[in-house]
């Protein structure tokens, strides 16, 4: 596959509502889940990740964008109380190829995307939860 051909088997239209009921039962299933190794060695496990329209439109509005794509990642540093590593969720927009808008070398080392946007700072759930949602 070149850098410029679309992915295959990628669907820009994919995702799809769900009853509240199952994805309160997925949420439960999560929290549930036994505490990792990293959690049990003091990283705090992240139930929920908010970003606001602002960033989200602001990625949304960029060229060519059909969608988003969001990313796992850890933050490797020790707080204040030596837990090291913290969860993040990045947000880039994807286009209709479903290759992220980041900047990036495209075909015969042109660059593209230029521009790109990569969300973070997202507010995290502990401590800033909705504790009267189903799915809290």
């Amino acid at each position: 596959m070149k850098n410029n051909d679309p992915i295959p088997g990628f669907n820009p239209d994919a995702g799809a509502p769900i009853p509240v009921a199952e994805a309160a039962a997925w949420a439960a299933n999560y929290r549930n889940e036994a505490l990792t190794e990293a959690e049990v060695a003091g990283r705090k496990r992240i139930n929920a990740y908010y970003f606001g329209n602002k960033l989200l439109a602001e990625i949304q509005s960029q060229q060519s964008c059909v969608g988003l794509r969001f990313y796992m990642g850890l933050k490797k540093s020790k707080d204040e109380k030596g837990n090291s590593g913290e969860s993040q969720l990045l947000v880039v927009g994807v286009d209709r190829d479903g290759r992220d808008i980041v900047p990036r070398l495209g075909a015969e080392g042109v660059t593209m995307y230029d521009d790109g946007i990569v969300g973070d700072e997202s507010g995290k759930c502990p401590p800033n939860c909705d504790v009267l949602s189903p799915l809290a």
